[in-house]
């Protein structure tokens, strides 16, 4: 029943597909052929009217000059007994019928009996030119032929009469609608027969193969065995029974293949699946083993920091005591100077004629120019002794690396410090001018934070801008050797619980590809010996983890490079509100300048 089924719905679509072309294509043919009688019997139908009109204007010439009316009706009523035709007229140039093939109709205005015909035989009137239009008479369509026409019984003025012939054309419209019923019958007929035809050749050439093949196929299921039917024809079918006989030949050939394929399946599935194993091991090792290399890294940075730290503090303390000796002395000194100097003064007043032994030791000491120098030697004293505590109280504050509590503390303070450890480096050097520190500190109050870290953080970025800047100099031309080296440090308040610290500096800024892994472990572009790669990546994780803050990069070649540290101004409020309570931080690693 299956089969029967796909039999019937073959053969109808084969049929269905036949008669949808062929009608199609007969449908499109007919209605070329309807547009065409129909062009051709209007064209037919104007020619008519048209040797109507010349026949009346040539007929009745010699009649309308010898006024000869009772022929020229005759001679108008012949040509309205015509087929098809309706009305045949001999108009004056002022719409005076003159003749008509209605008797009564004679010596009316034709303008009043088809308002619709006036414009054309106006125009026609005066240009001499033949004209045509079609009206409706007695609701029938109709085409008036309009031929102008010259007589000297109208005068010399050019003004031309009209020979005018009505013909009807519903009779050409029934005559096209005839021919295409007639048309589409036959049409209809012919499809039938090709239809039925085409029937008994489908049934006969491809549905009978068909079936013989199909249970042919039936009984190779159940056998195992293909037999080619004997009526299958020498064509595509056959092409198709041998193409069964092929594929059930290799049936066999390909369940074997099939069986080894499967069984290579499982063992490479096996084998992907241990390779992909393996292979995650692999990864998690190097991935342990870079988190070794970073935390040991960090571990040996921070221990450095730590025992410079120590060391600093312990230095500054060493150099504490002397100096707060001296700077204390210096005071007393100066005093005792002055004291001496004016008693000096009052011994010269009181015997200005010492004797020998001291004029002479008056005069190998230069009493006069020591007298002048020795306050100014204790001047400098006390300013270098000055200098050298606040060096020591910037060691000092410097020295807070290794303190791991959160303090209130000033920021100003810590980046000063960081920049007198930093003088030496900022002053001239060679060929370089001084690096120029501009510092635009806003209104900043004590903010909690791990002061040491921070100051860490300031070190590396003013250290490596630094760097940039001597290596920017290094690569100046003479006459751009005096454009001055700038750093510039700026600090504000946010709101009550950010505040921002921005460091840029005038150097040659950094590439796209530099910037991109800025805060990655170990990635340095210093030569070899001269950095480990950690200070911007530690950098990072203290101002983002430690201090849930960002840190951002502004860079471009040539426009220098500017970071931007955004901290909140209370750790233990960032801590307990989490990071949700400040700004979004999805920024936080590098902008592209």
């Amino acid at each position: 029943m299956r089969f029967r089924l796909n039999k019937q719905s073959l053969s109808k679509q084969l049929l269905l597909g036949f008669g949808l072309s062929l009608g199609t294509v007969g449908l499109a043919t007919l209605l070329v052929n309807y547009h065409q009688i129909q062009i051709d019997l209007g064209k037919q139908v104007q020619e008519r009217a048209q040797s109507i009109t010349q026949s009346i204007e040539f007929s009745t010439e010699g009649l309308l000059e010898l006024e000869n009316k009772s022929i020229l009706y005759r001679v108008v009523q012949n040509y309205a007994t015509l087929p098809a035709v309706i009305e045949v007229a001999i108009v004056a140039p002022d719409g005076t019928v003159m003749a008509h093939s209605s008797r009564q109709l004679t010596n009316r205005s034709y303008y009043l009996l088809y308002p619709e015909l006036m414009q054309q035989m106006e125009e026609a009137s005066k240009t001499g030119l033949e004209t045509s239009q079609r009206v409706m008479v007695n609701g029938r369509p109709a085409l008036a032929q309009m031929l102008p026409f010259s007589s000297v019984m109208f005068g010399t003025a050019g003004q031309r009469g009209l020979a005018i012939a009505i013909v009807d054309l519903k009779q050409m419209q029934q005559e096209v609608e005839r021919t295409f019923v007639t048309s589409t019958f036959t049409f209809l007929a012919g499809i039938v027969v090709i239809l039925l035809l085409m029937a008994t050749v489908i049934q006969r050439i491809v549905l009978h193969p068909l079936n013989a093949l199909n249970e042919a196929v039936a009984h190779s299921k159940q056998t195992g065995i293909f037999t080619m039917p004997a009526v299958i024809p020498a064509n595509e079918i056959r092409f198709l029974a041998d193409t069964f006989d092929t594929v059930f030949r290799q049936l066999e050939a390909y369940d074997q293949l099939k069986v080894e394929i499967a069984q290579r399946q499982q063992v490479e599935a096996t084998l992907r699946d241990s390779e992909a194993r393996e292979r995650n091991k692999s990864q998690e090792l190097e991935a342990a083993l870079q988190e070794l290399k970073q935390t040991q890294s960090q571990l040996i940075q921070s221990e450095k920091m730590s025992s410079l730290g120590q060391l600093v503090a312990g230095v500054a303390h060493e150099i504490n005591n002397p100096v707060n000796f001296i700077h204390g002395n210096v005071h007393h000194a100066d005093q005792y100077t002055q004291d001496l100097l004016t008693l000096l003064k009052l011994y010269q007043m009181h015997y200005p004629m010492p004797v020998a032994d001291i004029q002479n030791q008056v005069d190998t000491m230069d009493l006069e120019f020591l007298c002048a120098d020795l306050p100014k030697l204790l001047t400098s004293m006390r300013v270098g002794a000055e200098r050298i505590r606040k060096i020591v109280q910037s060691l000092r504050a410097f020295s807070r690396l290794d303190e791991a509590e959160i303090k209130n503390v000033d920021i100003h303070e810590g980046i000063d410090s960081t920049l007198m450890i930093l003088h030496s480096r900022l002053k001239e050097a060679g060929h370089r001018p001084e690096i120029q520190v501009i510092k635009e500190y806003g209104n900043l109050p004590k903010i909690e934070c791990y002061a040491g870290q921070l100051n860490q953080v300031f070190m590396n970025i003013l250290s490596n801008a630094i760097e940039a800047l001597d290596e920017l100099h290094e690569q100046r031309s003479p006459t751009d050797a005096v454009v001055p080296s700038i750093i510039t440090i700026k600090t504000k308040l946010l709101n009550q619980n950010w505040i921002t610290i921005q460091i840029a500096d005038n150097g040659p800024g950094m590439t796209e590809q530099v910037q991109t892994r800025l805060f990655d472990p170990f990635f340095t572009t210093k030569p070899v010996g001269k950095g480990t790669g950690m200070g911007m990546s530690i950098s990072h994780q203290v101002i983002t983890q430690r201090h849930h803050g960002s840190l951002q990069c502004i860079s471009s070649p040539g426009n220098g490079t500017e970071f931007i540290i955004k901290i909140p101004a209370s750790q233990t409020r960032a801590t307990d509100e989490g990071t949700d309570a400040f700004p979004d931080r999805s920024n936080e690693s590098v902008e592209i300048g």
